[in-house]
C-alpha cells in the first residue's frame, strides 16, 4: 500500500487530518482493485462511486502527462452522438435554471472534432467554457450543501485524475441531487475526446498522429 493511500484511509477514518489538496494525486498511484475499493469504504454509495471512478480510469491513460488523458481509440460516431446529447442536456438545464445567456450559446453550438495539439486552450476563464463551468459548479455546490472533509477530499482526488471537474461530478452524481446528467460528458471522454465549449461550438479535442484540421460534424 502506498503512503498516499495509507494517509487517505487514516483520514477517512478520522484518525488524521490533512488538507484536501494532499489527495490530489490519490488515483495516479496505479491502485489495484482492492486498493481502489478501499478508497470508498464507509462512503455513502461507495460501491457505485467506485465503479464510476473505475470507468474513468479504465478509459484514460496517464503516460508521461501530469494528468490522465482520454484514450485515443475512439469511435467517432459514438463520440459525436454523445456530444450532441451533452449539448441537449446543458441546454435543457440552462432553461430549467433560467440562464438564457448560456442557453443561447449551447443551443446554437455545433460539434467539431480537432486535434488537441492544434487547439489553443483559453487562458482566461472569461469564456463560454469558463462561464459554464462556474454556472454548473455553483449549482453542484448548492445541491451538495455542506459536505464533510472526507467527501471534500474525495472530490479533490477525483478532480486530480484529469484536472476535470465534470468527470468528478460524473463520479459523484449519485450523491448530487441535481437535474443534470453528467453521463453524456463521460461518454465523450470514454470515446477519446476532451470537450471544450466555445462561442459557437463544442470542440472535441482528440489525439491524432499528425494533427488535423477542424472537422465540422453537425
Amino acid at each position: 500500500m502506498n503512503d498516499l493511500l495509507k494517509d487517505w484511509i487514516l483520514f477517512s477514518e478520522g484518525k488524521r487530518d490533512f488538507e484536501k489538496s494532499h489527495f490530489l494525486g490519490l488515483f495516479k498511484n496505479q491502485l489495484n482493485e482492492k486498493q481502489l475499493l478501499s478508497v470508498f469504504a464507509g462512503i455513502p454509495s461507495g460501491a457505485t462511486l467506485y465503479q464510476r471512478t473505475k470507468n474513468v480510469l479504465d478509459s484514460s491513460s496517464l503516460d508521461s502527462y501530469l494528468y490522465f488523458q482520454p484514450k485515443s481509440d475512439a469511435n467517432r460516431l459514438l463520440m459525436v452522438s454523445a456530444a450532441k446529447t451533452w449539448l441537449e442536456e446543458l441546454s435543457r438545464f440552462c432553461v430549467d435554471r433560467g440562464n438564457s445567456k448560456l442557453h443561447g450559446i449551447v443551443a446554437g453550438s455545433r460539434v467539431v472534432v480537432q486535434d488537441r495539439k492544434s487547439f489553443q486552450m483559453p487562458i482566461s476563464s472569461d469564456t463560454p467554457a469558463g462561464w459554464m463551468l462556474s454556472f454548473v459548479g455553483d449549482e453542484v455546490d448548492y445541491a451538495l450543501g455542506d459536505v464533510g472533509p472526507v467527501i471534500d477530499g474525495l472530490m479533490e482526488a477525483l478532480y486530480g485524475i484529469a484536472a476535470d471537474y465534470y468527470l468528478c461530478w460524473y463520479v459523484m452524481m449519485p450523491m448530487i441531487p441535481l437535474s443534470l446528467n453528467f453521463d453524456p460528458y463521460f461518454s465523450i471522454w470514454s470515446q477519446g475526446a476532451r470537450p471544450v465549449l466555445t462561442e459557437d461550438a463544442l470542440v472535441l479535442l482528440v489525439e491524432t498522429d499528425g494533427g488535423c484540421r477542424p472537422a465540422w460534424l453537425s
